[in-house]
């Protein structure tokens, strides 16, 4: 029978790989705003089901907004790596438990920061999926630390009885 640190171990995973898929999603689908005509993500623009990529010389908050989001989607595979690592490989490491810990709280940061300035520039009422998907990411990022905490909290429990 597994005991809860194993089950907390896995739920973690499951929520990091989930956790990378929204960010991977939210970079790559053409609807951060969808309007009743059209509609746009951080790389493309569509209307009336006609889409183009968005021109290399964007505005400097467009830009911002695809680094933090970059920059989160890196964070939170890297903080995956760092727990997968830890938990199967390398179980008397305590730095990756610190790792990830940090990773997956900066990956939070980076996709807050990056829906914040899109919400400040582009203000409308329609967000898309994709933008819902980086909200989305946020808190998931921040349960993820808060996982990897608790379970090494448990670690330290189980080495001092």
């Amino acid at each position: 029978m597994p005991d809860k640190k194993q089950i907390l171990s896995f739920a973690v995973i499951g929520i990091a790989v989930l956790n990378v898929l929204f960010c991977i999603l939210a970079l790559a689908l053409p609807d951060w705003h969808d309007g009743p005509f059209s509609s746009f993500g951080l790389w493309r623009v569509c209307s009336f089901s006609l889409c183009a990529s968005f021109p290399a010389d964007v505005e400097d908050w467009m830009k911002a907004v695809r680094a933090f989001a970059f920059l989160g989607l890196f964070a939170m595979i890297g903080a995956t790596v760092t727990f997968v690592l830890q938990t199967f490989i390398m179980k008397d490491k305590p730095v990756f438990a610190y790792l990830t810990i940090g990773l997956s709280a900066a990956c939070g940061c980076f996709e807050i920061i990056a829906f914040a300035i899109f919400a400040d520039r582009v203000k409308v009422d329609d967000y898309g999926a994709g933008f819902a998907l980086c909200i989305t990411a946020w808190p998931l990022a921040w349960i993820v630390a808060g996982l990897c905490f608790l379970i090494m909290r448990l670690n330290k429990n189980v080495a001092n009885n």
